[in-house]
């Protein structure tokens, strides 16, 4: 169904609705939340490290890790849909893990917008 490598592992920040976590899951894709891992009210930095040491791929709506992703050399998928809402942000990420060619040995930064799809690499 998807392109998304089994190896994959997102981790879902806390600025986004937990329910998205669950229908990545649903659909058969590794997501974690920042609450699972204990991780809620880490600073940016600690988060960065985490994600690196721990292989993840942060879904975030915080327009820091545009910057964070290439001084901590992690793969970012950045939201910028307004408003957050799970119904409007589901179908565009699902239609990003459908399409993905993404190399997910190296850093990058994916831009997720209402109608386009950005990338840094």
């Amino acid at each position: 169904m998807f392109m998304v490598p089994k190896k994959a592992k997102f981790l879902l920040d806390e600025n986004l609705d937990v329910k998205l976590a669950k229908a990545l899951t649903a659909l058969g894709l590794s997501c974690s939340t920042l609450k699972s891992k204990g991780w809620t009210g880490i600073r940016n930095s600690d988060l960065s490290q985490e994600v690196k040491q721990n292989d993840f791929v942060l879904i975030t709506a915080d327009k820091d890790f545009t910057f964070l992703w290439d001084k901590y050399q992690i793969r970012v998928i950045y939201i910028s849909i307004h408003p957050l809402i799970l119904s409007v942000i589901e179908p565009k990420l699902v239609n990003l893990f459908k399409s993905w060619n993404y190399d997910l040995t190296k850093p990058f930064l994916i831009i997720l917008q209402e109608d386009l799809i950005r990338i840094r690499q």
